[in-house]
């Protein structure tokens, strides 16, 4: 598969031993391999934790970008600094959370969803 055919997502068909970090059926993104990579039959995926790993290609089901148009995802990758990702974990490590679990919680304490879904 050429550079520019690769898939942006992928849809996470196995998790076997890293159920923490991946989710059967959630879609993933992909990021873009190195020659020597390519060759090993990996992919690189951002898990749950907002980390980008290698795992076996066959764990995966490409979704092409033109697939997702229409489909409802409750997922939201946040790329963050060093520095700031560093604080986030540092701060749900004091509470005993996830750094999800603690973005979640920021989201609903500073947004009014619910007045964003009355206005639709």
């Amino acid at each position: 598969m050429q550079m520019s055919d690769r898939p942006q997502y992928a849809r996470c068909l196995q998790n076997e031993g890293n159920e923490a970090s991946l989710t059967l059926g959630d879609l993933y993104h992909s990021l873009p391999l190195t020659p020597s990579e390519r060759e090993s039959g990996m992919i690189r995926i951002v898990d749950n934790e907002g980390e980008d790993y290698l795992y076996p290609a066959h764990w995966f089901e490409p979704v092409p970008l033109h697939a997702l148009v229409g489909e409802r995802s409750e997922q939201l990758t946040v790329h963050l600094d060093t520095r700031t990702k560093l604080s986030v974990r540092d701060i749900a490590n004091e509470r005993g959370i996830t750094m999800s679990a603690l973005v979640r919680e920021w989201i609903d304490e500073h947004l009014d969803l619910s007045a964003v879904s009355e206005e639709r």
